[in-house]
């Protein structure tokens, strides 16, 4: 099976609603809050050592039977300079809790927090916008 690394489009940063435990790495996050700077429309977005994804691919995720990953929560807000980007809002985006072990689920992550997704993993994102996603082939 083929596995592959992505990097999505980083939109904001974690606010100060994040609760993380950083004496573990990558820092083991029990509550979200992404602060959305400049959107540029991806489904899938990050800010270390968080996935969040829109309404839309978190229902394909849900009805995909992918292993891997677990979907919650998460507190998005606008920060101040969003409006200079022209967003004024954005979708109720979901956590995407990645959990699986990397070259075995769907979705895993390294030890670095990078996500390694199968090739129905990717498939299921690529239906979506991944326009500023870089995804590259994964080799243990």
């Amino acid at each position: 099976m083929d596995f592959y690394a992505i990097e999505p489009e980083v939109a904001g940063e974690l606010g100060e609603g994040t609760v993380m435990d950083t004496s573990v790495h990558p820092p083991r996050v029990s509550a979200v809050e992404y602060v959305i700077t400049d959107w540029l429309g991806d489904d899938i977005i990050e800010s270390f050592p968080c996935y969040l994804v829109t309404p839309r691919l978190a229902a394909d995720l849900e009805a995909s039977g992918l292993s891997g990953f677990r979907l919650a929560t998460a507190e998005v807000t606008l920060s101040d300079e969003a409006a200079d980007f022209g967003i004024t809002q954005v979708p109720d985006f979901r956590w995407l809790v990645v959990n699986g072990r990397p070259g075995e689920d769907d979705f895993g992550l390294l030890a670095n927090g990078q996500a390694i997704i199968s090739e129905a993993a990717l498939q299921t994102l690529q239906a979506h916008t991944l326009d500023n996603c870089d995804i590259e082939p994964y080799s243990e």
